[in-house]
């Protein structure tokens, strides 16, 4: 199994989202704030986005964190899939996240890269 980085027209609801485990990060004031050493980048997510990646241990697909995020929101899960989906694509995009097809941990993704 290899973390995919392919397009948002690609990107399945029923994929899996976890995070890095290359990088640092903590939670200031309620959002999250990524440190990429290696781009020596630094990413700051809002409220939303800050429940998206806590949420991305690897153990929730795309829809799961959806439905988690309607009733925090209270919207409908089909209101935020494509919101979810988008930004999930955002974080593979700039290296942060992985999307995996099957429930992973960030320790299974980083077996897979030193390898």
């Amino acid at each position: 199994m290899e973390p995919q980085t392919e397009k948002a027209e690609g990107i399945t609801p029923e994929q899996y989202l976890v995070r890095s485990p290359f990088l640092a990060w903590r939670i200031l004031e309620g959002e999250a704030v990524i440190i990429s050493p290696q781009e020596r980048e630094l990413h700051s997510l809002n409220e939303v986005g800050t429940e998206i990646w806590r949420m991305a241990d690897g153990s929730r697909t795309l829809r799961q964190i959806a439905q988690e995020l309607s009733q925090i929101y209270e919207i409908t899960p089909e209101e935020v899939l494509l919101d979810v989906l988008a930004f999930a694509q955002e974080l593979v995009d700039k290296g942060v996240a992985f999307l995996t097809e099957r429930p992973t941990s960030e320790e299974e993704i980083e077996n897979l890269e030193v390898n």
